[in-house]
């Protein structure tokens, strides 16, 4: 959670998580509160733009005098074979030296300049000058730097942060990314299509469509004993299921589909998934990083923050 603008930020993956903090907050912590529109958390790459310079320098006032200090950098978007670091949320951030530069996170050396340069590159790559989305999928190097002598370090975590983000807006919006997510349903036969065609209406791409025998209930179950004896699965007991149980059975196997699907598209599957299946279908999530969207859907993320 952070604050933003006067409001807590609460960030949950998909909107079950989002529920069980808003009930936390409501009936464990008494608080009184108003949850707004759930969104989704896009992200922005840097723009292909390369011919029109940007700043280098920047002047600031330290005890009264103003003092200039110069960071340079080289950037451009990560190609599809490169692995962004994910501490730098998928960006890569090099020093001078084509070294990794630590994240401010894990950096707290006040006296070493690269403690600032980081925080600075952390500050401009938290929020993009064309949309306000974080800014990730980039590769950001420190080609070097200078400031006064007898001037304090921080003054290099204003000049980067500054002379980052007009690189950044010079170079032009890059594509927009949304995240993705990955996502395992366990439901009965008889409501298989009807699961598939909701998850692709929804944007999303089928993996693998796996058989199993045993019931959702059964599934982390074993039929053997630790001594080799057999041990009926429960559904088979008669006292633990009705004859109408039994007979409905065939229609209620357990068949696992793999899926990756837009987190926005996502927010109100729990519900989706309790109609379609009557309250037995499970599903499990998990992320699968952002990827780059279309135009039509670029156009419906500016439209959605007031930027087109």
């Amino acid at each position: 959670m952070e604050t933003h603008e006067g409001q807590l930020l609460v960030h949950g993956l998909g909107a079950l998580h989002l529920e069980i903090v808003e009930g936390r907050l409501k009936d464990e912590w008494g608080a009184k509160c108003e949850f707004g529109r759930r969104r989704v958390a896009y992200r922005e790459s840097i723009g292909p733009d390369e011919s029109r310079p940007s700043i280098v320098d920047w002047t600031t006032s330290v005890g009264g005098k103003s003092v200039t200090a110069s960071v340079s950098f080289a950037l451009r978007p990560l190609l599809d074979n490169e692995v962004g670091d994910s501490a730098w949320d998928d960006n890569i951030v090099l020093r001078d030296d084509g070294k990794s530069l630590r994240h401010p996170d894990v950096f707290h050396d006040e006296q070493d300049p690269w403690t600032h340069i980081s925080r600075g590159i952390a500050s401009a790559l938290s929020s993009s000058p064309h949309t306000s989305f974080p800014l990730s999928r980039s590769r950001i190097q420190v080609i070097g730097f200078n400031h006064p002598p007898n001037v304090p370090n921080f003054i290099l975590g204003g000049a980067s942060a500054i002379i980052l983000r007009d690189h950044v807006r010079n170079r032009g919006r890059g594509p927009l990314m949304e995240p993705y997510i990955k996502i395992r349903v366990s439901v009965g036969s008889d409501v298989l299509g009807q699961v598939i065609k909701d998850l692709v209406e929804h944007g999303g791409e089928i993996l693998d469509l796996a058989e199993s025998s045993l019931p959702m209930d059964e599934e982390i179950s074993t039929p053997y004993g630790q001594e080799g004896v057999y041990i009926p699965p429960k559904w088979l007991s008669p006292s633990t299921m009705s004859s109408a149980d039994v007979e409905n059975h065939s229609f209620r196997l357990n068949r696992p589909v793999y899926a990756v699907a837009p987190l926005s598209q996502m927010l109100d599957y729990s519900t989706r998934l309790r109609a379609i299946s009557g309250g037995h279908g499970q599903f499990e999530t998990a992320t699968a990083g952002f990827r780059a969207v279309n135009s039509v859907r670029e156009l419906e993320i500016l439209k959605e923050i007031g930027r087109a």
